[in-house]
């Protein structure tokens, strides 16, 4: 057991470092805000339709989704290529794994939903990693999958993260989790702003400012003296760095 987790921290050193969640997702650098709560409930409203089941974290990171989900009655866990995850996202429950060319340890069909958001660019054998999804949901499980549209996020955002390696477009993510086994899959374009989610007609001023090409941090750092205040700095990101979001069920 040892070695092995001697080998995981090793693919982990050469990767990214030990310390990529405390730099990359420092508090400084991506604040704490209410955003996962609202993208929890509008997951349970539009894709999971209940709020309760056995609910995995694939890549949680320092846990702000987990978190979210745990607040109410499912019961969570997470997996994480960082030995800092079981810290950050303590007491849950998170188990470090190498999900690269490794199949995720865990007990067969015994998941109600896998979430993971923005952990697919980062693998070089996705088809590996969404088979092993598909092996520890339940028959009526879902897998939900979040990653940058490479449409969307081509003109630089995508290599903002050292770590990306695989972009996807919609077609491929759609292709990808056939070829993966998912009997029904889904893929839509995703705007990270709730505001959109609520009122969807306001997507038009959205599609407005990414068309102008409104520059904005941290994409232009260095290349303009323009600062923004924060909230509408980000929903000038958010209107250009669109996500992809999926739906596989057996």
């Amino acid at each position: 057991m040892e070695k092995k987790t001697n080998l995981i921290e090793d693919v982990e050193d050469n990767k990214q470092s030990s310390e990529y969640l405390t730099q990359i997702y420092s508090e400084d650098r991506r604040p704490f805000t209410t955003y996962p709560s609202k993208l929890r409930d509008y997951l349970i409203k539009k894709i999971i339709k209940s709020k309760t089941g056995k609910f995995l974290d694939v890549g949680c990171g320092r846990g702000d989704i987990l978190k979210a989900f745990n607040e109410l009655d499912f019961e969570c866990e997470g997996i994480d290529l960082s030995r800092e995850a079981k810290k950050l996202c303590s007491p849950i429950k998170v188990s470090q794994a190498n999900l690269e060319n490794n199949e995720i340890e865990l007990l067969p069909k015994d998941f109600d939903i896998i979430f993971s958001k923005s952990l697919i660019e980062h693998l070089h054998n996705p088809l590996n990693f969404l088979r092993s999804c598909k092996k520890l949901i339940k028959e009526n499980g879902v897998v939900i999958i979040m990653t940058p549209s490479w449409y969307h996020h081509q003109f630089g955002p995508f290599y903002l993260d050292h770590t990306h390696v695989t972009p996807f477009t919609l077609q491929s993510l759609r292709d990808l989790g056939g070829l993966a086994g998912f009997k029904k899959v889904s893929v839509k374009y995703f705007y990270q702003l709730p505001v959109l989610w609520k009122y969807p007609y306001l997507k038009f001023f959205s599609k407005i400012i990414s068309g102008l090409k409104v520059p904005y941090h941290p994409m232009y750092e260095e290349l303009t003296s323009i600062k923004w205040p924060n909230n509408i700095n980000n929903y000038i990101k958010f209107s250009r760095e669109v996500m992809l979001i999926a739906e596989m069920r057996n």
